[in-house]
């Protein structure tokens, strides 16, 4: 991602700051990577005040099954064109995730210039006081909200993109690819049998247990076939990956909980990644209890 030049940097953020102090509210829309694994689409809606601090909240998967609104408060430093703020509150949500569970996201990053305008990247952390609670981190990527509905008007076909899990190595997203993320979260009941569109003939499905990983087991069927046995589920991602044939017209998988571990029920998230959609499947099982994961041309 390319820099300020030195012509550059003094003169777009003084018209970034009397934009923002002069606004009443101000939105940054983009997305965070969650574990090099999940994308999420993210926003934030502030009011900057005269000694560059300021309070507003965050929108996190909005318009989604788990859309979440969060206090935050933060500062912006001028001189080295950074962004620090921190989510201190969860003020509503549609999840059905207590709110005593969710984790608190601490972000840091800098203004880059993009074309004629400027793009925000950064890392964050995030926190629970339970420590059970096992939370996440990744990167964020995020500019003004009417550029980015400008990008995407101008984005006639983007591909959703994650780097490949396990790596050491991720590369930042662009902004078009960013414009064209879709991530669908799917939430199914015990004995469900779920269909999804097979769009590649490359298939990962990653498997996480980020809430309490207590010992949770499950076995996976591909076809009726045993492709695992009792893994335990745990909070590190672990991949499958599968080539499946031109001339398959379908491919399934089922999860069977072997064991709920020490906490009641077997918490199953299955992340499917086959082109240009990302779908993560969600459900709690008994012991004993099954869903069903169908994946047709």
């Amino acid at each position: 991602m390319n820099k300020f030049t030195s012509e550059y940097p003094v003169l777009f953020f003084l018209l970034f700051i009397c934009h923002v102090s002069f606004a009443q509210q101000t939105t940054l829309s983009g997305a965070i990577v969650i574990d090099r694994t999940e994308v999420m689409s993210y926003s934030i809606v502030f009011e900057l005040n005269r000694d560059n601090t300021f309070t507003g909240y965050s929108i996190s998967d909005k318009d989604g099954v788990e859309e979440t609104r969060a206090a935050v408060s933060g500062k912006f430093n001028p001189k080295e064109n950074s962004l620090h703020f921190e989510e201190t509150r969860i003020e509503s949500t549609r999840s059905k995730t207590p709110a005593s569970e969710f984790c608190l996201m601490t972000v840091d990053g800098k203004f880059d210039k993009k074309g004629k305008g400027a793009v925000f990247t950064g890392k964050f952390t995030s926190y629970n006081p339970n420590p059970v609670i096992i939370c996440a981190s990744g990167t964020i990527m995020m500019m003004a909200e009417e550029k980015l509905e400008e990008l995407s008007a101008k984005t006639s076909k983007s591909l959703a993109k994650l780097p490949p899990s396990g790596s050491e190595k991720s590369e930042q997203p662009t902004p078009e690819e960013m414009a064209g993320w879709k991530r669908n979260l799917i939430e199914v009941e015990a004995g469900s049998v779920t269909e999804l569109k097979l769009a590649s003939s490359k298939l990962q499905i990653d498997l996480v247990d980020d809430r309490f990983p207590d010992g949770d087991k499950i076995t996976i069927l591909k076809n009726d076939e045993r492709v695992v046995s009792g893994l335990t589920i745990t909070n590190k991602v672990q991949s499958f990956s599968f080539d499946i044939p031109k001339n398959a017209n379908e491919i399934a998988f089922t999860f069977i909980a072997e064991d709920e571990g020490s906490i009641a029920l077997t918490t199953l998230r299955a992340f499917f990644r086959n082109g240009p959609e990302n779908n993560m499947v969600m459900s709690s099982l008994n012991k004993g209890q099954s869903v069903k994961v169908v994946l047709k041309r």
